[in-house]
Protein backbone atom coordinates (compact mmCIF):
# COMPACT_ATOMS: atom_id res chain seq x y z
CA UNK A 1 0.00 0.00 0.00
CA UNK A 2 1.75 3.52 -1.33
CA UNK A 3 1.24 6.77 1.00
CA UNK A 4 1.15 10.02 1.04
CA UNK A 5 4.50 11.33 1.02
CA UNK A 6 4.87 14.04 4.52
CA UNK A 7 6.48 16.63 2.02
CA UNK A 8 2.69 17.06 0.53
CA UNK A 9 0.68 17.06 3.55
CA UNK A 10 0.09 20.39 5.47
CA UNK A 11 1.02 19.87 8.96
CA UNK A 12 -2.87 19.85 10.09
CA UNK A 13 -3.78 17.28 8.22
CA UNK A 14 -0.63 14.89 8.82
CA UNK A 15 -2.64 12.27 10.45
CA UNK A 16 -5.47 10.51 8.67
CA UNK A 17 -4.86 11.48 5.04
CA UNK A 18 -6.02 8.66 2.56
CA UNK A 19 -3.57 6.64 0.79
CA UNK A 20 -3.13 7.14 -2.88
CA UNK A 21 -1.10 6.23 -5.65
CA UNK A 22 2.76 6.79 -6.34
CA UNK A 23 4.28 9.98 -7.63
CA UNK A 24 6.63 9.40 -10.59
CA UNK A 25 10.38 10.97 -10.16
CA UNK A 26 11.69 12.90 -12.96
CA UNK A 27 15.07 13.84 -13.66
CA UNK A 28 15.53 17.38 -15.68
CA UNK A 29 18.55 19.04 -16.94
CA UNK A 30 18.21 22.81 -17.43
CA UNK A 31 20.51 24.68 -19.33
CA UNK A 32 20.88 28.63 -18.87
CA UNK A 33 18.21 31.03 -21.37
CA UNK A 34 21.26 32.94 -22.15
CA UNK A 35 23.26 29.88 -23.36
CA UNK A 36 26.91 31.10 -24.24
CA UNK A 37 30.02 28.63 -25.03
CA UNK A 38 31.77 30.09 -22.05
CA UNK A 39 30.52 33.16 -18.97
CA UNK A 40 33.72 35.28 -17.82
CA UNK A 41 33.77 38.19 -15.53
CA UNK A 42 34.70 40.64 -18.25
CA UNK A 43 32.32 38.92 -20.98
CA UNK A 44 28.67 37.49 -20.12
CA UNK A 45 28.86 37.52 -16.36
CA UNK A 46 24.97 36.40 -15.66
CA UNK A 47 23.76 32.83 -16.19
CA UNK A 48 19.85 32.85 -15.71
CA UNK A 49 18.11 29.74 -15.52
CA UNK A 50 14.09 30.13 -16.24
CA UNK A 51 12.36 27.18 -13.89
CA UNK A 52 9.44 25.44 -16.55
CA UNK A 53 5.69 25.14 -14.57
CA UNK A 54 5.41 21.56 -14.93
CA UNK A 55 2.31 20.50 -14.67
CA UNK A 56 0.68 18.30 -11.58
CA UNK A 57 4.67 18.16 -10.45
CA UNK A 58 6.65 19.06 -6.96
CA UNK A 59 9.87 20.22 -6.63
CA UNK A 60 12.19 18.37 -4.44
CA UNK A 61 15.24 20.94 -3.95
CA UNK A 62 16.96 18.63 -1.13
CA UNK A 63 17.93 16.89 -4.90
CA UNK A 64 18.48 19.82 -6.89
CA UNK A 65 22.06 21.07 -7.74
CA UNK A 66 24.35 22.59 -10.76
CA UNK A 67 27.16 21.24 -12.44
CA UNK A 68 29.97 23.52 -14.64
CA UNK A 69 33.25 23.24 -15.46
CA UNK A 70 35.69 25.78 -14.06
CA UNK A 71 38.85 26.85 -15.40
CA UNK A 72 41.36 29.67 -16.60
CA UNK A 73 42.82 31.10 -19.28
CA UNK A 74 46.72 33.19 -19.52
CA UNK A 75 48.80 34.12 -22.20
CA UNK A 76 51.37 32.70 -20.34
CA UNK A 77 53.06 28.96 -21.87
CA UNK A 78 54.18 26.36 -20.17
CA UNK A 79 52.55 26.27 -16.97
CA UNK A 80 54.23 24.28 -14.43
CA UNK A 81 53.62 24.26 -10.73
CA UNK A 82 55.13 26.84 -9.60
CA UNK A 83 53.87 29.57 -11.90
CA UNK A 84 49.85 28.81 -12.85
CA UNK A 85 46.51 29.75 -10.93
CA UNK A 86 44.58 27.24 -8.63
CA UNK A 87 40.75 27.28 -7.57
CA UNK A 88 39.91 28.22 -4.43
CA UNK A 89 38.03 25.32 -1.92
CA UNK A 90 34.59 24.96 -3.17
CA UNK A 91 35.19 26.48 -6.80
CA UNK A 92 32.28 28.87 -5.81
CA UNK A 93 32.05 31.17 -8.70
CA UNK A 94 28.57 32.68 -7.35
CA UNK A 95 29.06 36.26 -6.07
CA UNK A 96 25.27 36.99 -6.38
CA UNK A 97 22.39 34.76 -6.68
CA UNK A 98 18.86 36.11 -6.88
CA UNK A 99 15.89 33.72 -7.33
CA UNK A 100 12.63 35.70 -8.34
CA UNK A 101 8.90 34.68 -9.02
CA UNK A 102 7.63 34.69 -12.61
CA UNK A 103 5.78 37.88 -12.16
CA UNK A 104 8.91 39.34 -11.64
CA UNK A 105 8.65 39.81 -7.36
CA UNK A 106 12.76 38.98 -5.98
CA UNK A 107 12.38 36.31 -3.07
CA UNK A 108 16.11 35.73 -2.65
CA UNK A 109 18.91 38.36 -3.70
CA UNK A 110 21.75 36.91 -1.71
CA UNK A 111 25.03 38.91 -2.43
CA UNK A 112 28.63 38.13 -1.18
CA UNK A 113 27.52 34.36 -2.18
CA UNK A 114 30.88 32.40 -2.24
CA UNK A 115 31.40 34.30 1.21
CA UNK A 116 28.25 32.50 2.88
CA UNK A 117 29.66 28.89 0.77
CA UNK A 118 33.22 29.57 2.80
CA UNK A 119 31.43 30.27 6.07
CA UNK A 120 28.99 27.08 5.35
CA UNK A 121 32.32 24.96 4.88
CA UNK A 122 33.90 26.21 8.03
CA UNK A 123 30.67 25.29 9.78
CA UNK A 124 30.64 21.70 8.61
CA UNK A 125 31.68 19.14 10.65
CA UNK A 126 35.32 18.03 10.47
CA UNK A 127 34.85 14.52 8.79
CA UNK A 128 32.68 16.26 6.07
CA UNK A 129 34.72 18.53 5.24
CA UNK A 130 36.52 15.98 3.44
CA UNK A 131 35.86 16.12 -0.44
CA UNK A 132 37.21 13.10 -2.65
CA UNK A 133 36.18 14.68 -6.22
CA UNK A 134 38.10 18.13 -5.52
CA UNK A 135 40.94 16.32 -3.87
CA UNK A 136 41.77 18.24 -0.98
CA UNK A 137 44.83 17.74 0.60
CA UNK A 138 45.50 18.80 4.43
CA UNK A 139 47.29 22.03 2.81
CA UNK A 140 44.82 23.04 0.26
CA UNK A 141 41.99 22.47 3.87
CA UNK A 142 44.05 25.36 5.67
CA UNK A 143 44.94 28.10 2.88
CA UNK A 144 41.58 27.54 1.58
CA UNK A 145 43.03 27.12 -2.02
CA UNK A 146 44.29 24.05 -4.03
CA UNK A 147 47.58 23.59 -4.64
CA UNK A 148 49.72 24.16 -8.07
CA UNK A 149 50.14 20.70 -8.17
CA UNK A 150 46.37 19.90 -8.26
CA UNK A 151 45.83 22.51 -10.87
CA UNK A 152 48.62 20.78 -13.55
CA UNK A 153 47.08 17.40 -13.33
CA UNK A 154 43.36 18.46 -13.87
CA UNK A 155 44.51 20.65 -16.36
CA UNK A 156 42.67 23.34 -14.61
CA UNK A 157 44.04 25.99 -17.12
CA UNK A 158 42.41 25.80 -20.65
CA UNK A 159 40.41 22.74 -20.20
CA UNK A 160 38.99 23.09 -16.95
CA UNK A 161 37.81 20.90 -13.70
CA UNK A 162 34.27 19.69 -13.44
CA UNK A 163 32.56 20.55 -9.95
CA UNK A 164 28.83 20.37 -8.49
CA UNK A 165 27.42 22.64 -6.36
CA UNK A 166 24.28 22.58 -4.52
CA UNK A 167 22.21 25.81 -3.16
CA UNK A 168 22.65 26.58 0.27
CA UNK A 169 20.34 29.18 1.37
CA UNK A 170 16.67 30.42 0.06
CA UNK A 171 13.99 28.56 -1.54
CA UNK A 172 16.13 26.53 -3.59
CA UNK A 173 18.28 25.02 -0.55
CA UNK A 174 18.14 21.58 0.77
CA UNK A 175 16.62 23.01 4.16
CA UNK A 176 13.10 23.52 2.66
CA UNK A 177 10.86 20.93 4.31
CA UNK A 178 8.47 20.86 1.70
CA UNK A 179 8.28 20.28 -1.81
CA UNK A 180 7.02 23.12 -4.33
CA UNK A 181 4.11 22.44 -6.52
CA UNK A 182 5.67 24.02 -9.51
CA UNK A 183 3.15 23.81 -11.60
CA UNK A 184 0.79 25.93 -9.58
CA UNK A 185 3.47 28.90 -9.66
CA UNK A 186 3.27 30.01 -13.72
CA UNK A 187 0.92 32.91 -12.90
CA UNK A 188 -0.38 31.88 -16.95
CA UNK A 189 3.53 32.79 -18.13
CA UNK A 190 4.55 29.20 -18.52
CA UNK A 191 7.61 29.41 -16.06
CA UNK A 192 7.69 29.18 -12.23
CA UNK A 193 10.92 30.74 -11.03
CA UNK A 194 14.16 32.72 -12.54
CA UNK A 195 17.22 32.43 -11.08
CA UNK A 196 20.40 34.37 -11.72
CA UNK A 197 23.64 33.65 -11.18
CA UNK A 198 26.34 36.61 -11.06
CA UNK A 199 29.93 35.65 -11.18
CA UNK A 200 32.80 36.76 -8.63
CA UNK A 201 35.78 38.85 -9.59
CA UNK A 202 38.34 36.55 -10.54
CA UNK A 203 40.48 36.68 -7.85
CA UNK A 204 37.62 35.51 -5.60
CA UNK A 205 37.57 32.54 -8.02
CA UNK A 206 41.07 31.81 -8.46
CA UNK A 207 44.73 32.59 -6.99
CA UNK A 208 47.74 33.36 -8.86
CA UNK A 209 51.26 31.35 -7.86
CA UNK A 210 54.09 32.45 -9.08
CA UNK A 211 54.04 35.03 -12.23
CA UNK A 212 50.80 34.34 -14.52
CA UNK A 213 50.01 36.70 -17.32
CA UNK A 214 46.28 38.39 -17.57
CA UNK A 215 44.17 35.16 -15.76
CA UNK A 216 40.93 35.23 -16.18
CA UNK A 217 38.49 32.29 -15.12
CA UNK A 218 35.52 30.80 -17.16
CA UNK A 219 32.69 28.90 -16.27
CA UNK A 220 31.09 26.37 -19.56
CA UNK A 221 28.54 23.38 -19.64
CA UNK A 222 26.45 24.88 -16.74
CA UNK A 223 23.22 22.76 -16.16
CA UNK A 224 20.57 22.93 -13.75
CA UNK A 225 19.47 19.25 -12.35
CA UNK A 226 16.42 19.15 -10.86
CA UNK A 227 14.40 16.34 -9.26
CA UNK A 228 10.75 16.46 -9.83
CA UNK A 229 7.58 14.17 -8.84
CA UNK A 230 5.16 14.26 -11.19
CA UNK A 231 1.71 13.21 -9.65
CA UNK A 232 -1.37 11.21 -11.31
CA UNK A 233 -4.65 13.10 -11.71
CA UNK A 234 -6.32 11.64 -8.41
CA UNK A 235 -3.47 12.89 -6.13
CA UNK A 236 -3.34 16.13 -7.44
CA UNK A 237 -7.19 16.70 -6.98
CA UNK A 238 -6.92 15.02 -3.61
CA UNK A 239 -3.92 17.55 -2.95
CA UNK A 240 -5.97 20.45 -3.94
CA UNK A 241 -9.05 19.66 -1.88
CA UNK A 242 -6.82 20.00 1.29
CA UNK A 243 -4.60 22.91 0.42
CA UNK A 244 -5.30 24.52 -2.51
CA UNK A 245 -9.17 25.62 -2.25
CA UNK A 246 -10.40 28.62 -3.52
CA UNK A 247 -10.18 30.56 -0.23
CA UNK A 248 -6.76 28.94 0.75
CA UNK A 249 -3.33 29.06 0.27
CA UNK A 250 0.02 27.35 0.43
CA UNK A 251 2.31 28.38 2.67
CA UNK A 252 5.65 26.61 2.63
CA UNK A 253 8.15 28.46 5.35
CA UNK A 254 11.74 29.05 4.04
CA UNK A 255 14.83 30.96 5.37
CA UNK A 256 17.47 33.51 3.17
CA UNK A 257 19.94 35.35 3.92
CA UNK A 258 20.71 39.13 3.45
CA UNK A 259 24.88 40.62 3.61
CA UNK A 260 26.07 43.19 5.18
CA UNK A 261 29.55 44.90 4.63
CA UNK A 262 31.22 47.11 6.99
CA UNK A 263 34.85 47.94 7.49
CA UNK A 264 36.13 47.95 10.96
CA UNK A 265 37.71 52.08 10.74
CA UNK A 266 38.48 52.09 14.74
CA UNK A 267 41.52 50.94 17.05
CA UNK A 268 39.28 49.44 20.09
CA UNK A 269 35.28 49.96 19.94
CA UNK A 270 33.56 49.55 16.62
CA UNK A 271 29.88 50.14 16.28
CA UNK A 272 28.01 47.72 13.53
CA UNK A 273 24.35 48.30 13.19
CA UNK A 274 22.43 46.24 11.38
CA UNK A 275 18.78 47.33 10.13
CA UNK A 276 16.22 44.28 8.37
CA UNK A 277 12.80 45.26 7.99
CA UNK A 278 11.23 41.42 9.12
CA UNK A 279 9.48 40.04 11.84
CA UNK A 280 11.34 37.04 11.73
CA UNK A 281 15.09 37.32 12.53
CA UNK A 282 16.90 33.95 13.75
CA UNK A 283 20.41 34.64 13.56
CA UNK A 284 23.39 37.02 12.28
CA UNK A 285 26.58 35.00 11.24
CA UNK A 286 30.07 37.25 10.88
CA UNK A 287 33.36 36.68 10.09
CA UNK A 288 36.58 38.89 9.59
CA UNK A 289 38.77 39.17 6.63
CA UNK A 290 41.65 40.84 5.50
CA UNK A 291 40.24 43.68 3.05
CA UNK A 292 42.21 42.93 0.62
CA UNK A 293 41.35 39.33 0.10
CA UNK A 294 38.95 39.21 -2.47
CA UNK A 295 40.34 41.66 -4.63
CA UNK A 296 44.46 40.53 -4.87
CA UNK A 297 44.93 37.79 -6.99
CA UNK A 298 48.34 37.16 -5.99
CA UNK A 299 47.65 35.20 -2.61
CA UNK A 300 48.61 31.59 -1.18
CA UNK A 301 45.26 31.82 0.66
CA UNK A 302 41.48 32.33 -0.03
CA UNK A 303 38.46 33.06 2.47
CA UNK A 304 41.14 33.36 5.45
CA UNK A 305 38.74 34.37 8.26
CA UNK A 306 40.72 35.89 11.41
CA UNK A 307 40.65 34.65 14.62
CA UNK A 308 39.11 36.61 17.34
CA UNK A 309 42.29 36.97 19.08
CA UNK A 310 44.31 38.16 16.54
CA UNK A 311 42.07 41.74 15.49
CA UNK A 312 39.12 41.12 17.50
CA UNK A 313 39.66 40.67 21.02
CA UNK A 314 35.76 40.67 21.93
CA UNK A 315 32.43 41.47 20.65
CA UNK A 316 28.69 41.60 22.04
CA UNK A 317 25.28 42.23 20.74
CA UNK A 318 22.69 44.95 21.67
CA UNK A 319 18.66 45.34 20.33
CA UNK A 320 17.71 48.46 21.47
CA UNK A 321 19.00 48.79 25.35
CA UNK A 322 18.83 44.44 25.78
CA UNK A 323 22.68 43.07 25.94
CA UNK A 324 22.47 39.39 24.19
CA UNK A 325 25.51 38.68 26.57
CA UNK A 326 26.03 40.23 29.78
CA UNK A 327 30.04 39.92 29.16
CA UNK A 328 31.49 40.24 26.03
CA UNK A 329 32.78 36.83 24.29
CA UNK A 330 36.46 37.25 24.33
CA UNK A 331 38.19 34.51 23.62
CA UNK A 332 38.17 31.97 20.28
CA UNK A 333 36.81 28.59 22.40
CA UNK A 334 33.92 30.68 23.84
CA UNK A 335 32.97 32.04 20.35
CA UNK A 336 33.03 28.54 18.86
CA UNK A 337 30.82 27.22 21.38
CA UNK A 338 27.83 29.70 21.15
CA UNK A 339 28.21 28.70 17.76
CA UNK A 340 28.04 24.99 17.58
CA UNK A 341 25.27 25.51 20.13
CA UNK A 342 23.40 27.72 17.54
CA UNK A 343 24.13 24.69 15.13
CA UNK A 344 22.57 22.01 17.37
CA UNK A 345 26.28 20.10 16.95
CA UNK A 346 27.58 20.63 20.86
CA UNK A 347 29.40 17.45 20.66
CA UNK A 348 30.69 17.20 16.80
CA UNK A 349 34.04 18.56 16.17
CA UNK A 350 33.75 21.49 13.50
CA UNK A 351 36.87 22.55 11.26
CA UNK A 352 37.42 25.92 11.88
CA UNK A 353 38.58 25.19 15.57
CA UNK A 354 40.92 23.10 14.19
CA UNK A 355 44.59 24.34 14.94
CA UNK A 356 46.84 25.58 12.29
CA UNK A 357 49.45 22.64 12.11
CA UNK A 358 48.61 19.62 10.30
CA UNK A 359 50.41 16.63 11.45
CA UNK A 360 52.33 14.21 9.00
CA UNK A 361 49.18 11.86 8.58
CA UNK A 362 47.22 14.62 6.68
CA UNK A 363 44.51 15.65 9.34
CA UNK A 364 44.94 18.29 12.12
CA UNK A 365 46.08 16.66 15.93
CA UNK A 366 46.46 19.69 18.13
CA UNK A 367 43.85 21.35 19.70
CA UNK A 368 42.32 24.96 19.14
CA UNK A 369 44.58 27.68 18.48
CA UNK A 370 44.15 31.27 19.00
CA UNK A 371 44.58 32.18 15.32
CA UNK A 372 41.91 29.49 14.73
CA UNK A 373 39.24 30.45 11.91
CA UNK A 374 36.45 31.98 13.67
CA UNK A 375 32.71 32.40 12.29
CA UNK A 376 30.84 34.59 14.92
CA UNK A 377 27.35 33.89 15.68
CA UNK A 378 24.77 36.09 17.30
CA UNK A 379 21.35 33.63 17.97
CA UNK A 380 17.68 35.18 18.69
CA UNK A 381 16.35 31.29 17.93
CA UNK A 382 14.59 30.28 20.95
CA UNK A 383 13.57 26.64 20.41
CA UNK A 384 14.67 23.86 18.16
CA UNK A 385 11.82 24.87 15.09
CA UNK A 386 13.81 25.28 11.78
CA UNK A 387 11.92 28.41 10.48
CA UNK A 388 9.62 29.74 13.05
CA UNK A 389 11.38 31.46 15.64
CA UNK A 390 13.52 34.87 15.96
CA UNK A 391 13.48 38.24 16.98
CA UNK A 392 10.97 40.98 15.64
CA UNK A 393 11.95 44.36 16.45
CA UNK A 394 12.14 47.86 14.06
CA UNK A 395 15.58 48.85 16.50
CA UNK A 396 18.50 47.82 15.00
CA UNK A 397 20.49 45.13 15.99
CA UNK A 398 23.78 46.67 17.19
CA UNK A 399 26.69 44.99 17.70
CA UNK A 400 30.09 46.11 19.30
CA UNK A 401 33.45 45.21 17.82
CA UNK A 402 36.04 45.67 19.95
CA UNK A 403 39.97 45.79 18.05
CA UNK A 404 42.99 45.36 19.46
CA UNK A 405 45.01 48.47 20.12
CA UNK A 406 47.49 48.79 17.39
CA UNK A 407 44.98 48.09 15.10
CA UNK A 408 45.29 49.11 11.75
CA UNK A 409 41.92 51.08 10.80
CA UNK A 410 40.42 49.67 7.51
CA UNK A 411 42.49 46.78 7.52
CA UNK A 412 39.71 44.04 8.68
CA UNK A 413 36.82 43.81 6.53
CA UNK A 414 33.59 42.38 8.70
CA UNK A 415 31.00 40.49 6.69
CA UNK A 416 27.55 39.64 8.06
CA UNK A 417 24.74 37.16 6.97
CA UNK A 418 21.65 37.51 8.73
CA UNK A 419 19.22 34.88 8.96
CA UNK A 420 15.40 35.80 8.03
CA UNK A 421 12.44 33.60 8.01
CA UNK A 422 9.81 33.47 5.44
CA UNK A 423 6.63 32.10 3.97
CA UNK A 424 6.45 31.41 0.41
CA UNK A 425 3.10 31.82 -0.67
CA UNK A 426 0.88 29.82 -3.53
CA UNK A 427 -2.54 31.34 -3.92
CA UNK A 428 -4.36 30.63 -7.81
CA UNK A 429 -0.98 30.74 -9.33
CA UNK A 430 0.34 33.75 -7.92
CA UNK A 431 3.57 33.39 -5.99
CA UNK A 432 4.45 36.21 -3.20
CA UNK A 433 6.02 35.61 0.37
CA UNK A 434 4.61 36.99 3.50
CA UNK A 435 6.26 36.68 7.14
CA UNK A 436 5.53 34.55 9.55
CA UNK A 437 3.55 35.94 12.86
CA UNK A 438 2.61 33.62 15.83
CA UNK A 439 -1.08 32.48 15.87
CA UNK A 440 -1.54 33.17 12.19
CA UNK A 441 -2.76 29.62 11.11
CA UNK A 442 -1.01 26.79 9.86
CA UNK A 443 1.34 26.33 6.82
CA UNK A 444 1.83 23.61 4.49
Amino acid sequence: MSVVPTQMIPGALANGVDSLKALTPERIKLKPVNQAQQYTPSGINKITFRLPAYSNSFLDTSKCFLTYTLGYTTTTSPLNNASCCSPINNACFINRLVVKTSAGLVLDDISDYNVLVAINSQMLELGNYLNDMEGRSATSMESGIHSGDYSIRRSFANRGVDYRHQIQAGVFSKALSKWIPIGMCDSGSGFAFEIDLYLADTPAVIKQIGTVSSPEYFVKDVVFHLETRRADESLCQKFNEIACQEDKEILIPFSTMHHHQNSLSNPGQNLVRIHESATNLKRIFSVYMLANDLSTIALQRAYAFTGSEVAVIKFNCRVGSKWLFNEPVSNTAEAIMHLKNSLGLQHKSLWLEQASVIASGGLPEQPMAPSAKFVQVVDFGYSNEKFLDGISSNTPVELIIETKTGYTPGSIMMHSFTELNYNLSIRRGQVTYTEPKPGSGSVY
